[in-house]
């Protein structure tokens, strides 16, 4: 690509709306070691499996777009998405968001957590 390529790629994007209850995207993939690190730390945790939508969440999350979200609902935020839109935790109280983004467990799986612990994301397929 050439300079110039780069700087009109860079004036357009600097055109772009912000997205929604950020001044910026906030990408939650882990590169390099900080991947390394989370992947060893996961091999030591219960784990859970992810439904395709599921999948798909974690996906929109590792790009950014569920900014300014930094991981699954909590369930204040859940329930204020489900009665008013309305997120109803952190920095972002009030903010309207309209879908909720859950994660599901199996019973025995939520029985034996308790909140805030790590727990290690898996797909169906492995």
């Amino acid at each position: 690509m050439s300079q110039t390529q780069i700087q009109t790629q860079s004036q357009a994007q600097s055109k772009l709306v912000p997205p929604h209850g950020s001044a910026e995207l906030k990408p939650l993939l882990l590169e390099g070691e900080a991947r390394e690190q989370a992947l060893e730390l996961a091999s030591t945790l219960p784990t859970i499996t992810l439904s395709s939508r599921e999948r798909g969440d974690l996906i929109m999350f590792g790009i950014g777009g569920f900014t300014p979200l930094n991981g699954f609902m909590n369930k204040a935020d859940w329930q204020g998405v489900v009665d008013n839109m309305r997120l109803q935790s952190g920095d972002n109280k009030g903010l309207f968001w309209p879908i909720p983004i859950t994660l599901s467990a199996p019973k025995a799986t939520a029985d034996s957590l308790s909140q805030g612990d790590k727990v290690a994301l898996v797909a169906q397929d492995g």
